[in-house]
């Protein structure tokens, strides 16, 4: 146990410790991952929205150069502007601006639902549209990134009324240079302003399900959901179901720098989640190291079960030592003393004979014992059974065991009823069963020298009762003694002699007839052997040979 800890136990409670530690820190890594995850998606969407505006008004405004627009007569840039404006629903004003100082020329070509207009040189100073888009312009260039060449667009999001449209809401422009024919310099721009509409139905849904798709990796399970709001906070749209997302927040610069985004994960916050995955690792991290100790523990439950039946195995080989050595010895000495004719009379001899028969016998039944028992855990101990009366084969027994009670001077009584249901039996089998009972009941009887034995029927079984009135065993003991090589650990253990497989032997011969033993015992009161024998399943059995192979001597 020592060891164990040592070896296992300790450094399972330090992975514990270092483990739980890890857990924390990788819930926090994944909650900032998920954060960032998420805040990338929100840019991902503002990135993916300032190019489909910028690719909208390169497509409608076919990359206008600034050499043709001045070639160009006032009348033809506002058909070429309505064109635009019918090829593309999504587009409610083009524009056209051209004020290049050093050739003195400014104009600007407006096309609207209303038609189109143009604003000439003399007019250009004073006309409201005209400074309101400049002004626009302007703002969009004072916003623009610091990397920005002369070639991007621009983007502005006013909520300045243009052309007296009286829009509410703040509307998003889109702004390209008109350079000159060498491509260095710049003499205005054109420029698109798109319908509200096009932003929420389908420029928005586009980028967000894109960004969704292309920005999944470390992710949970869980979708998050994005929703835009306008320079009012109100939601003009949303990516999904589920409670208002609230997690992260970022503006859709540059395009729409007024509006914002908002991402979360419906109904849950990614804090929760995180927590959550913390306690998934953590349970299982918990059911891998009760497994790990559910091993150790039945590990250590083997070793110490072998260990106990080694050192069963130890005392067994020391008792059937004892057991051979001393009726080996008096077989000897007696042998010797008739080979040297030391005795006296005929009687002297007839003592030696008889001394040298009985423990000749009795070391017969410890051989026969040993034997059986290796049968037994061998699955070779094989049954003859027969239709016989529990009564005889009980009288037959106590006959043949008569001289040895009447000489240790035991009290028997007999209370066996007549008749007793037949049953199916193996006779030397059942004999030898009780014979061990009575061996056991004579062992431990003490001081008290009386045994009962009682046969009755009993239900559908017939029962078979072995009593003496010794040492008794504890109850804690009763559940042992019919394991293997088990001695009941009393001082009286130790000057009896005995091997420990009488009662393993009995519980076995009893389960091959399909019956049950049990034992009912008191310290100092006695004990109880109690057999029960089946009638009514007797005829199951069937006359004849029947090879117990599996059954094995255990616990009651």
């Amino acid at each position: 146990m020592i060891l164990a800890f040592f070896a296992f136990l300790l450094p399972c409670v330090l992975f514990s410790i270092l483990q739980y530690g890890s857990l924390k820190s990788l819930e926090r890594k994944t909650r900032i991952e998920a954060q960032d995850n998420l805040r990338q998606t929100l840019q991902g969407v503002s990135q993916r929205a300032k190019s489909s505006l910028e690719n909208l008004a390169v497509e409608a405004m076919g990359r206008l150069r600034g050499a043709d627009i001045e070639a160009e007569q006032l009348e033809d840039i506002e058909g070429h502007l309505i064109r635009i404006r019918d090829t593309h629903p999504e587009i409610d004003l083009a524009f056209v601006v051209v004020q290049c100082p050093c050739r003195k020329r400014r104009f600007a070509v407006f096309a609207s639902g209303a038609g189109a207009h143009h604003v000439s040189e003399e007019y250009f100073k004073t006309n409201e549209d005209a400074r309101a888009i400049l002004d626009l312009f302007n703002n969009a260039s004072l916003l623009k990134a610091s990397n920005q060449t002369l070639h991007d667009a621009l983007f502005e999001q006013s909520s300045c009324g243009l052309l007296q449209d009286g829009a509410d809401g703040a509307r998003a422009f889109v702004f390209l240079p008109l350079l000159t024919a060498d491509g260095e310099g710049e003499i205005g721009f054109s420029g698109i302003r798109v319908r509200p509409g096009f932003l929420t139905e389908q420029l928005l849904p586009h980028a967000i399900r894109e960004a969704l798709t292309d920005s999944s990796a470390g992710r949970t399970e869980a979708r998050p959901v994005i929703s835009a709001a306008d320079e009012a906070g109100r939601e003009v749209y949303r990516g999904g179901s589920g409670q208002r997302p609230r997690e992260i927040s970022l503006t859709l610069s540059p395009a729409l720098r007024q509006w914002k985004l908002w991402i979360g994960y419906p109904d849950n916050t990614v804090a929760s989640l995180a927590r959550a995955q913390f306690r998934q690792n953590l349970i299982l991290t918990i059911l891998g190291l009760a497994v790990l100790l559910t091993g150790l523990a039945l590990l250590l439950r083997t070793a110490v079960r072998e260990l106990k039946l080694a050192q069963a195995k130890g005392t067994f080989v020391s008792n059937v030592s004892h057991e051979l050595k001393t009726p080996l010895a008096l077989i000897r000495l007696f042998g010797e003393t008739l080979e040297m004719g030391r005795v006296n009379n005929v009687e002297e001899a007839r003592d030696c004979g008889r001394i040298i028969s009985r423990e000749s016998a009795r070391l017969t039944a410890l051989i026969n014992s040993i034997l059986d028992f290796s049968r037994i855990e061998a699955g070779r101990r094989q049954y003859q059974f027969a239709d016989s009366d529990i009564g005889e084969i009980l009288h037959e027994v106590l006959q043949r065991y008569e001289y040895q009670l009447q000489n240790e001077g035991f009290e028997v009584s007999k209370e066996i009823a007549s008749p007793l249901p037949r049953t199916l039996v193996d006779r030397e089998a059942m004999a030898q069963a009780i014979l061990n009972l009575l061996n056991n009941a004579m062992k431990y009887s003490g001081g008290v020298k009386r045994i009962a034995v009682r046969a009755e029927p009993r239900g559908q079984n017939v029962a078979i009762e072995i009593a003496d009135s010794g040492i008794g065993i504890a109850r804690a003991e009763q559940r042992k003694i019919f394991d293997k090589f088990y001695r009941v650990s009393t001082g009286l253990v130790h000057d009896t002699s005995g091997t420990g497989l009488g009662l393993a032997i009995v519980k076995h011969i009893v389960e091959a007839h399909r019956g049950r033993i049990f034992v009912d015992s008191v310290p100092g009161k006695g004990s109880r052997f109690t057999i029960l024998l089946p009638v009514d399943k007797a005829e199951d059995a069937g006359p004849g040979e029947q090879d117990i192979g599996g059954s094995q001597p255990g616990r009651i």
